[in-house]
């Protein structure tokens, strides 16, 4: 599969090196792809770098793993009609600031034709391509319009070795999802390290849409 990931930070470089190593074909985008960051994370993971619209022009499929405020201009100048967008974006006002439209929502209604599935924005980069390495069950969340879309993604989550995914239903789960932020950096601060992550326990009653 040809990918296309958007951004150079932590979670970009963690998801372009996994997605390399899974065999995929990778070009990352970044605002500097001549700039050392963006040619060290080329060197290091294996793929190729280019501009945002490059690296989208590139894909078949779009990892967004840009600052929320940041990623509506930039997809702007992208080639991402019918495209499969992995939205991992979370604002960066969202640690101390409500959060007016989710930024998944906000993308899904500046680009409608894009088949865009939320999920990984709640989990720690490292993580997010190692689950296992925290050594206890442990949920990732996912939520889309595109039923097929999300069975597509669920499908790239479980080679990533995701065993449970909790589906949340369509793009109003955004809110619940992007709002755990404020959550997530206050047990950073408490537990003082980022291998961490929520898992949801539940007596197995009643209809349930965890798969694992």
């Amino acid at each position: 599969m040809k990918f296309g990931v958007l951004g150079t930070g932590e979670v970009g470089s963690a998801i372009s090196g996994k997605l390399m190593q899974l065999g995929h074909d990778v070009v990352i985008g970044s605002r500097q792809p001549g700039g050392d960051k963006a040619r060290a994370l080329a060197a290091r993971t294996g793929g190729g770098i280019g501009s945002y619209a490059e690296a989208a022009a590139h894909a078949e499929w779009i990892v967004n793993a840009l600052p929320g405020e940041e990623a509506i201009g930039i997809l702007g100048g992208c080639a991402i009609d019918s495209k499969i967008l992995i939205d991992i974006a979370n604002y960066n006002s969202a640690v101390d600031q409500p959060i007016i439209t989710p930024i998944g929502i906000a993308i899904q209604k500046a680009f409608p034709g894009v088949r865009l599935v939320k999920t990984l924005n709640s989990v720690s980069a490292h993580l997010m391509v190692d689950p296992d390495s925290l050594g206890q069950a442990h949920h990732v969340f996912i939520a889309s319009n595109d039923v097929a879309a999300k069975a597509e993604v669920t499908a790239l989550l479980r080679s990533f070795g995701w065993t449970s995914i909790l589906d949340l239903g369509d793009l109003t789960a955004c809110r619940a999802m992007e709002q755990l932020i404020p959550l997530w950096m206050r047990l950073e601060e408490t537990l003082k390290t980022t291998h961490f992550n929520l898992a949801v326990a539940h007596d197995g009653s009643g209809p349930s849409s965890t798969s694992s």
